[in-house]
């Protein structure tokens, strides 16, 4: 009688089930992404998307467009924003079409040095003013080993991204070279405009450049509130002048400076602003097909 050689048969079955359940779950990962970066909409309808992303104390904020560049603005005091980059970016994306350091102050680039050693950026977009921070000094370094194209932006300037644009209102002229003692009012001020829907991005500056940009801009229906809400920016005059029905406040929640301030959440709830806070609301998402952009809080799931 002869003998029948023992199958591997069910062992072969075992690994086959087995990859057969990792291809299943990265393929429902996949799907899954696909439905939240879509927002239930076709691919060709796909919105411009601003993140307020909830890093503490400082500013980071991630623009995805519609036609799927990705533009960091700001990365916090610390390596929290790769957390929130992770969360919202699939695993596979490396890379980052553009960063803007709006300026050099530690809780707006101390973030960005973990960014740029994390992904690959294409271009840095800054103003050229320097500072002898520790943060500042990293960043400029990795910048520099990163070899990202460096473009410094004066008011002027325009990024145009398909139907999307970033207009620089301030600073007057590039600041390379120079040292500032307040580096928040050499915060670069950008406006970016989509279709008919307009977003304000103010940086850290402060009442004096408000006053030096008010000729400059119109309406907006989105402002991102200078200096986290201090009282030494968002004047009455300049609310006026732009009018924003959104308010976005980056700030740390029992942050030692008391911000916001009062008298500025008082100022925007009077003018009718919807204020969104990222103390109170999370990370923020605004979402914009071309008209009226719709914003929720806590679309991340920490």
């Amino acid at each position: 009688m002869r003998r029948v050689k023992p199958s591997n048969y069910y062992f072969d079955r075992e690994r086959v089930t087995t990859i057969c359940i990792v291809v299943i779950i990265f393929a429902l990962s996949f799907l899954l992404w696909c439905f939240a970066s879509a927002q239930t909409l076709p691919w060709h309808e796909r919105p411009l998307k601003l993140w307020m992303l909830n890093v503490g104390q400082g500013d980071s904020f991630l623009i995805e467009l519609p036609g799927g560049e990705q533009f960091l603005i700001d990365g916090g005091p610390s390596d929290a924003v790769l957390s929130k980059l992770g969360a919202i970016l699939p695993p596979w994306d490396r890379s980052l079409d553009a960063i803007i350091a709006t300026h050099t102050d530690a809780d707006h680039v101390g973030g960005l040095v973990s960014v740029l050693d994390r992904y690959e950026v294409a271009t840095v977009y800054e103003t050229g003013a320097g500072s002898h921070t520790p943060e500042a000094l990293a960043f400029s370094s990795r910048v520099t080993s990163e070899g990202a194209v460096l473009r410094l932006l004066s008011h002027g300037d325009v990024i145009s991204v398909g139907e999307a644009k970033f207009s620089v209102l301030w600073p007057d002229e590039t600041l390379e070279g120079e040292y500032p003692e307040d580096r928040n009012d050499t915060s670069l001020v950008v406006l970016l405009e989509y279709y008919e829907t307009s977003i304000l991005l103010t940086g850290d500056s402060q009442t004096e450049v408000e006053e030096k940009i008010e000729s400059r801009v119109g309406d907006v229906d989105v402002l991102k509130v200078g200096h986290h809400g201090s009282i030494t920016s968002t004047g009455y005059d300049f609310l006026a002048r732009t009018q924003p029905e959104v308010a976005l406040i980056s700030v740390g929640r029992d942050n030692t400076y008391g911000l916001p301030h009062p008298s500025i959440v008082s100022r925007l709830m009077d003018i009718g602003a919807r204020i969104f806070r990222t103390d109170l609301d999370g990370d923020v998402l605004l979402l914009s097909n071309g008209g009226e952009p719709k914003v929720t809080s806590r679309p991340l799931p920490f």
